[in-house]
């Protein structure tokens, strides 16, 4: 098992390491003051993760991170964290005009907002009070 011992250095900065031990931790001479330990875990970016140990310096990698870790790591010290899906943006809103009965489109291509009432064409700057709305609740 891989721990994360905390410990303070004779200056009292905190200091930490990556430790291996089979059984319990025990804490020896030269480590400073205990401040504390846990459990550690590598973190993988795929769940198709490895270790390799390199030929030319003797140490070990987590591929495909290439990330070094202690030499006593195991594929059990390793985690893979899938990442949270984004939340879909919606990519159209509708707005029912105030004088008509026309229903007007604000659509998301990826890049900018367009709506196809009459006052965005109008506007300066292309950002009628549809847009406007929109960008008020997607930021």
């Amino acid at each position: 098992m891989l721990w994360k011992l905390t410990t303070t250095n004779k200056y009292g900065n905190l200091r930490s390491r990556i430790v291996h031990s089979d059984g319990a931790l025990t804490i020896g001479q030269g480590f400073g003051s205990f401040v504390g330990v846990k459990l550690f875990r590598y973190e993988s970016r795929t769940p198709y993760h490895g270790i390799m140990t390199s030929p030319i310096d003797g140490k070990k990698y987590l591929t495909p991170d290439w990330i070094e870790v202690h030499p006593q790591t195991t594929l059990a010290d390793i985690v893979y964290n899938a990442p949270k899906p984004e939340k879909e943006k919606p990519t159209q809103w509708d707005f029912k005009s105030d004088s008509s009965d026309a229903v007007y489109k604000v659509r998301y291509n990826g890049v900018k907002l367009t709506c196809n009432c009459p006052g965005s064409w109008r506007a300066f700057d292309r950002r009628c009070k549809h847009i406007k709305s929109v960008e008020s609740q997607i930021k």
